[in-house]
């Protein structure tokens, strides 16, 4: 219980990365803040698990791709638990198999709503609100350093958080913050590889690693339980790659 009395808002973490990331800090003893945009369903059987978990655990429903909703999600977090010690900045949008001649001005528009404008702000209020020798991690993907067939958009739209990390993690460092970024591979069983339908892109990427498997969303909880805790305290600035080798 490495984390017992702290405080972790994770965002989008009523399914796939976010849930198994929560859960994960849950289990090391932090009181967590389930963030939701639609599906309350999905949010409130996190709530519970969490809860079965022993900690403290509220469900806050915000679109974070929006200043607003990401300053309610605060709110919130701060109303019932006092302080925020953790902010994970999962919440995203994939789009693949799209090359960059086929991409429209809409979807350049949704993706870095999603991708940059929103983690850009979820880091801005931690920069605000966490509490000293706190802990921020964003979750970004290896397209932003392996250049991949179809993937222009959603890559681009990626980079942006990992440099904002990097100095941040200057700024915050007096304050003995760390800021890190999660460099995640393809994910089996999250995002786009919930869909039967992508099987066969799936098993092209799987060529790809030189471990012969995708990696899971238990993979990347348990490097971020990791940088959460007080034994990663000297690491700040990174971008951790978890992908099996692919880049």
């Amino acid at each position: 219980m490495t984390l017992k009395g702290r405080t972790a808002l994770v965002t989008g973490s009523s399914k796939g990365l976010g849930r198994a990331i929560l859960l994960r800090l849950a289990a090391q003893g932090a009181n967590v803040v389930v963030n939701y945009s639609r599906d309350k369903s999905a949010a409130d059987e996190v709530l519970e698990a969490a809860k079965a978990l022993g900690v403290g655990a509220i469900a806050v429903a915000a679109d974070v791709s929006r200043v607003d909703g990401i300053e309610r999600l605060y709110d919130a977090t701060l109303d019932e638990f006092g302080q925020v010690d953790i902010v994970v900045a999962n919440a995203g949008m994939e789009k693949v198999n799209v090359p960059v001649a086929e991409v429209t001005e809409a979807d350049f528009d949704l993706l870095f709503r999603v991708n940059t404008k929103g983690p850009y702000f979820v880091l801005r209020e931690a920069a605000r609100r966490i509490a000293d020798n706190g802990r921020i991690i964003t979750i970004s993907s290896n397209t932003t350093t392996v250049p991949q067939l179809g993937v222009g958009l959603y890559g681009t739209s990626k980079v942006a958080t990992g440099y904002l990390a990097r100095v941040l993690a200057l700024e915050l460092g007096p304050r003995g913050i760390t800021v890190n970024t999660i460099v995640p591979g393809p994910i089996d069983g999250a995002g786009i590889f919930t869909d039967p339908a992508n099987d066969e892109y799936k098993q092209s990427l799987i060529a790809m690693v030189p471990i012969g498997r995708l990696g899971t969303t238990e993979d990347v909880a348990g490097i971020a339980a990791f940088l959460a805790s007080a034994e990663a305290g000297l690491i700040t600035g990174q971008q951790i790659v978890a992908d099996g080798g692919m880049h």
